[in-house]
């Protein structure tokens, strides 16, 4: 499966707020169902990203078709360096229905940030040091099989 990142300054360049705004404008155009899906969750991703569990793992967006987008925050003196780097997607991959989303969490905050987003269908928070394997498809077992007869063969 093809994956797209991008990085988004975040604190001090941005306020946490502003910080997901800018992720939600290269997610889904304004006005947009899947953009009003997630300025829903403005003040949850906000405290993700305030503890900086953005930067330590991404933001990952399954759309429903195109590859999967990855997105960290920078934070701190590195982010001013960040902020002329971001790209804008080539597509917005929230714009279709049917798209999901995980977001990163530490473990101490992960029951509380999972309680407030149960009223957001398809928005999802996962333990960070789970990585960004989200639903992962299994890689298909390839058999080998050496022909030894066919080495001997001049």
């Amino acid at each position: 499966m093809n994956a797209v990142a991008r990085t988004v300054a975040a604190v001090p360049v941005r306020t946490s707020v502003k910080t997901w705004e800018a992720i939600t404008g290269l997610l889904a155009p304004a006005g947009s169902p899947g953009r009003l899906r997630l300025d829903a969750v403005t003040n949850i991703a906000a405290i993700l990203i305030t503890a900086e569990y953005t930067s330590q793992a991404p933001i990952v967006v399954m759309p429903t078709s195109g590859p999967r987008v990855r997105i960290r925050t920078v934070h701190g003196p590195d982010a001013a360096d960040a902020l002329p780097g971001e790209i804008p997607l080539p597509a917005s991959p929230c714009a279709e229905p049917g798209w999901s989303m995980s977001l990163p969490c530490g473990i101490d905050d992960i029951d509380e940030i999972r309680g407030a987003l149960r009223g957001h269908p398809g928005i999802e928070a996962r333990d960070l040091t789970d990585g960004a394997f989200v639903d992962e498809p299994a890689a298909e077992a390839v058999a080998w099989s050496v022909n030894y007869d066919e080495l001997e063969t001049p």
